[in-house]
């Protein structure tokens, strides 16, 4: 699955900041949602500091909807939530060819502030939820 954003079109108030960056792209720092009916239920996550970096990801509750990450306040600290209407939750993903192949990284949950549009990704410690859980599931 290849989503090309290239001629994307998007507002200042579109934009959320992630004051660290993305584990691992820790120099790109502003990003917007994309969501395209062509791929729902998938959304992405695009960099929009002239790089092409883009992540899919999905709401977690879709694959797992008993899904409760043990979230400690360090860990939310500086994203300015102050309801649960603020808060969105996403989870990266990896679109394999074959779908049945494909993971969701339930270990790193995407926290989002709406109001202030702010992010961060979350790294779980001691949690019972892996990096690469099955999206489709047997049975």
């Amino acid at each position: 699955m290849k989503a090309n954003f290239d001629n994307l079109v998007y507002s200042p108030e579109d934009v959320i900041h992630f004051d660290d960056g993305i584990p691992g792209f820790e120099k790109n720092r502003d990003f917007v949602i994309v969501k395209d009916e062509n791929y729902a239920p998938f959304e992405w996550l695009v960099c929009v500091d002239g790089t092409r970096l883009r992540f899919a990801m999905l709401n977690p509750m879709i694959v797992n909807p008993e899904y409760n990450p043990r979230i400690t306040k360090p860990q939310i600290e500086g994203l300015g939530l102050e309801t649960p209407e603020d808060i969105l939750m996403y989870c990266f993903v990896t679109i394999a060819q074959n779908p049945s192949d494909s993971t969701i990284n339930l270990m790193g949950p995407v926290i989002l502030n709406t109001t202030m549009q702010k992010g961060r990704q979350l790294i779980l410690e001691n949690s019972v939820y892996g990096t690469k859980e099955p999206i489709l599931r047997n049975g």
